[in-house]
């Protein structure tokens, strides 16, 4: 059965991660990059963790450790102790992944790869983690980092069409532009004229990167 997509907003929400092995401690490293609240049940970690960050449990997992969670992973390595956690997880209506057997979980998390706010998923549903985090590799071989400063040129796009409406032509017609007329190219180059001139020929003559407020990095010559 194919998953249904959801971007979450975990900020600020509290998140269980049952488990301190490499999985459980990769999986309490992402919430924390998301800005949710992590609470880590386990006897050991495998790394350490900022307590100041982390609300550390350290012993076995036991009833009352999800109390409060908008999100949980069970992640100990152990196929009985996550479904053990699983269980109690579903009886307090909270959605629940069980990293060693995704199908058997609410959720799964796909393999991500992050351009700036742009943010590409792959997943194969759980059957098969190590396939989509193959096929993300490749993505990141054929998408530059150049990708996260286009992201800032569309966002600004349309927060200025959002605010003063009929200003500019937004469109995916205009993006479709902006990269027919090699905008990853100029960018990946570093030429911040060739990029100001497209932007005029696009959005018109005020467009800059200057008044996006976007430098372009630096080259290594």
């Amino acid at each position: 059965m194919t998953a249904y997509p959801v971007m979450l907003q975990l900020a600020g929400k509290l998140c269980v991660v049952v488990g301190g092995g490499p999985v459980g401690m990769r999986k309490a490293y992402g919430l924390l990059k998301a800005g949710a609240k992590v609470r880590l049940v386990s006897p050991r970690l495998t790394s350490p963790i900022g307590r100041d960050r982390v609300e550390t449990v350290s012993r076995v997992f036991r009833s009352g450790d999800l109390d409060g969670a908008s999100l949980v992973f069970a992640a100990t390595g152990d196929a009985a102790s996550d479904r053990s956690v699983a269980a109690e997880a579903r009886r307090l209506g909270i959605p629940v992944c069980l990293a060693g057997s995704p199908s058997e979980g609410d959720f799964s998390l796909p393999a991500v790869l992050h351009r700036g706010d742009m943010t590409l998923a792959v997943s194969s549903s759980g059957r098969s983690p190590a396939l989509a985090t193959v096929f993300r590799d490749q993505l990141d071989a054929l998408l530059p980092e150049t990708w996260a400063l286009v992201v800032d040129i569309a966002a600004a796009a349309r927060q200025h069409a959002l605010h003063d409406k009929g200003s500019i032509d937004y469109s995916r017609e205009a993006l479709r532009r902006l990269l027919a007329g090699s905008l990853l190219e100029l960018l990946t180059a570093g030429n911040a004229a060739g990029v100001d001139d497209l932007l005029h020929e696009v959005f018109g003559p005020s467009w800059s990167l200057a008044s996006l407020g976007i430098d372009l990095p630096e080259r290594n010559t």
